[in-house]
């Protein structure tokens, strides 16, 4: 089996039982009419409808409640749309709740079998529990039981805006715990959840450009528009504090020893932090599309609904055939004409301007920036994120060469680790390096991806030179043989 697969079986049977609340629900469904009710009813919404109603009493704490105070609600609410009569609606109220209750106080049964453990589980609850007993009128009252409430919640995702955000909190503290896997599968969950949110500001730009017929509907789609912008802002910022988060935890595992348990440790922190920054690269692509949205589409429907109003309109009825076909004062047509009347304006100059104070200062105009600020931060990310892998391939480099003032490529390739070797940052390395060589660590200089990697040499020079043999690096590209040199500042000059 593949490896990703593994994750197939996981919490099964807690999800089983997730499932398993469900059937008293659809076993109302299959209800058919009686004697006693002879009416063709929706059984499923009038089950749901009562759970709905124990929630709510519970929510605002309004206990005993009962059969016919559930009646009452049921009677209330359908009582037309179903023409049952307030007797039947006491039969109806003792029917659902007997079916999410049994009457002798017995819990539903299912039986699971649960594939991640290979054993048959038997699960049991109950919808509805007894909540109180009134002696005097001899009535049982009924509230939600747990798994009643599992039910309702399951019905509604109330943190689906804030699914991201959860999964962000959840990664970084199974990172804390050394959880490694559970965070890679929880990165996986998170990019599907960017990619639901991609396709629905995708179908929301279509319905912009579809549905704006008046300046309401402009209104409210710039509102849901300006809420999506500033959600993705926001957990752009988290992004960038659990991406921070992950690359101290990657030095952290390579400073650490080199036992086998802490290589596979370091392998699954690696593959973390490659997955973590591909999400975070789509969850940034999200930012551009809105902003796209924001100022083009929605100024482009603007526009639209502007011009079909102009289009609309007919100067010669609206305005000329209302001042001709009927006698209007004179301060009336002066009122309807006047927003198609521009201001006059004389063009001259008055020669007294020589006169009048004169503005000293340069001709030099300051430049004007129209890029926006996001931009420049994500060129920043990418740039340090290309500055930490070029140093942790000369890490790796320099503890191959142990010592020595020289080494091939092709004997580095393999003491690589795999996800390095397969990473487009290795080859990227060694074209700049052969490009800039030699080259050395100046301070004061341009900031250059190659900065902290060269920091390493302690001012040494590297020069790089290739060979005519070809070496396969991975599957996806080959490089040439290229030797390293490392030499003393001082020797050179």
């Amino acid at each position: 089996m593949e490896e990703y697969l593994k994750d197939t079986v996981k919490g099964f049977g807690e999800r089983s039982k997730r499932l398993a609340i469900f059937g008293p629900l659809f076993q109302l469904k299959s209800k058919r009419k009686t004697t006693a009710i002879p009416f063709e009813l929706d059984w499923f919404n009038l089950g749901l409808l009562s759970l709905l109603y124990f929630f709510e009493c519970k929510l605002h704490r309004q206990g005993k409640k009962g059969l016919q105070e559930l009646a009452d609600f049921l009677y209330e609410l359908t009582g037309n749309t179903t023409g049952a009569g307030k007797e039947h609606y006491s039969l109806i109220a003792q029917t659902i709740v007997e079916t999410f209750r049994d009457p002798s106080g017995r819990r539903h049964t299912e039986s699971i079998f649960n594939w991640e453990t290979g054993e048959e589980e038997t699960y049991q609850f109950t919808i509805l529990k007894t909540d109180s007993f009134d002696q005097e009128t001899n009535r049982q009252y009924f509230t939600l039981d747990e798994a009643g409430l599992d039910l309702i919640f399951a019905t509604k995702e109330y943190f689906s805006e804030f699914r991201i955000s959860i999964a962000q909190l959840l990664i970084r503290k199974q990172l804390e715990k050394g959880e490694f896997a559970s965070a890679l599968h929880e990165i996986h969950e998170m990019r599907i959840a960017v990619q639901t949110l991609r396709d629905n500001i995708q179908r929301l730009g279509l319905e912009i450009a579809r549905n704006i017929i008046s300046e309401e509907v402009h209104a409210k789609y710039t509102r849901t528009v300006k809420a999506i912008y500033e959600r993705l802002e926001r957990e752009d910022e988290e992004f960038s504090e659990l991406y921070e988060f992950v690359r101290e935890t990657n030095q952290k595992a390579q400073i650490g020893s080199r036992h086998d348990a802490d290589e596979e440790a370091r392998i699954k922190i690696a593959q973390v932090d490659r997955e973590l920054r591909e999400v975070h690269h789509l969850h940034q692509s999200l930012l551009h599309d809105t902003l796209v949205l924001k100022n083009k589409a929605l100024e482009a429907a603007r526009q639209a609904l502007f011009s079909a109003g102009v289009k609309g309109f007919n100067f010669d009825q609206e305005i000329v055939a209302r001042v001709v076909s009927s006698p209007l004062p004179v301060e009336a047509v002066k009122a309807l004409v006047h927003p198609f009347a521009s201001l006059h304006r004389e063009a001259v100059w008055p020669l007294l301007a020589i006169f009048f104070p004169q503005r000293l200062q340069k001709q030099e105009q300051e430049e004007v920036s129209f890029a926006y600020p996001e931009w420049d931060t994500q060129r920043q990310l990418q740039l340090s994120i290309q500055e930490e892998n070029f140093r942790i391939i000369m890490e790796l480099v320099l503890q191959v060469m142990s010592g020595q003032d020289s080494v091939e490529l092709k004997a580095i390739l393999p003491v690589m680790p795999a996800e390095i070797l397969a990473h487009r940052s290795f080859c990227d390395f060694w074209l700049l390096l052969h490009q800039r060589s030699p080259v050395r660590s100046l301070k004061g200089e341009e900031r250059h991806v190659l900065d902290k990697a060269l920091a390493l040499l302690d001012g040494d020079i590297v020069e790089v030179t290739e060979t005519s043999e070809i070496l396969s690096v991975g599957e996806r590209y080959a490089l040439q043989n290229m030797q390293l040199r490392r030499r003393r500042y001082e020797d050179a000059v």
